[in-house]
């Protein structure tokens, strides 16, 4: 199992609470990411993974995609970063279904999902017009990390405890940057250095689709002054709020929302 594929089925274990099967293989050669299921609500999920940090295929496209062409050397990276090659060849085969029908999928009665770094414009529109939903991994690291910070668990798995690591570490950083800022002697006027082109403020993203909330600051890299990973403020499942000036401001903000899923950035929490 590759490393993005053990994050989502952490993820989905140990932040969602189903049960789940990894690499479920099917005839004709075909395979199934991950297979779960809610006991809570009996759902059955047929989830794909399919990350590249890489800059020109880390996003989820809308393109025409051809039959075949995710086999053609010069054009399958490209294929495989397309929403019509997950319905072609992941979630429609013949052999998928069948598969997924020794475990009580009936047809239509499956919700599937496809997990990736980013998308482009429309993606999640067409998706969710073919009974798909998009997750984002940088989302669910971070609500790994954020679960991992309430104590209620030890994280057994070596990826989570990386996972919840680094976000312990980026939070020890800024506290402690934070509080060497607060001791330092106040400049006079005529020695205060040149405005710096940071970012500065605090904002609160609020996800409609996924209905959940997070505080942020403007530098988080999931921030990035209220424009978030895809770098526009045209966010067709969300809202940014903000900037406010201070993290009580936004605070305030973020408690007048109406989701269960809220709080502050695993990455850049604010806390003192």
């Amino acid at each position: 199992m590759e490393t993005t594929e053990r994050i989502v089925e952490a993820y989905v274990r140990y932040v969602k609470g189903w049960a789940t099967i990894p690499n479920l293989r099917c005839n004709a050669q075909k395979e199934i990411d991950l297979f779960a299921i809610d006991p809570v609500t009996d759902e059955r999920w047929h989830i794909e993974t399919s990350v590249s940090i890489s800059s020109g295929f880390s996003a989820l496209t809308n393109d025409p995609f051809e039959p075949g062409e995710h086999k053609e050397r010069v054009k399958a990276a490209s294929a495989r970063r397309k929403l019509g090659f997950f319905i072609a060849e992941k979630f429609e085969p013949k052999a998928v279904e069948e598969r997924l029908a020794c475990f009580g999928c009936a047809p239509g009665k499956l919700r599937r999902a496809i997990v990736t770094w980013e998308w482009k414009d429309g993606v999640p529109e067409a998706a969710a017009a073919a009974g798909i939903e998009v997750w984002a991994l940088p989302e669910m690291m971070e609500q790994i990390a954020v679960k991992s910070r309430e104590g209620r668990s030890y994280l057994a798995d070596d990826i989570l405890r990386t996972i919840d690591l680094f976000a312990r570490g980026i939070h020890a950083k800024a506290k402690r940057e934070r509080r060497e800022a607060v001791q330092a002697p106040k400049l006079s006027a005529a020695s205060l250095p040149v405005p710096s082109t940071k970012l500065g403020g605090f904002y609160v993203y609020e996800n409609w689709t996924n209905k959940r909330a997070r505080l942020h600051g403007a530098e988080c890299s999931y921030c990035k002054g209220g424009r978030g990973t895809q770098g526009s403020t045209n966010d067709k499942n969300g809202e940014w709020h903000g900037p406010f000036a201070s993290v009580e401001q936004a605070r305030t903000k973020l408690a007048t929302l109406d989701y269960e899923d809220k709080g502050e950035c695993a990455a850049c929490v604010m806390s003192a």
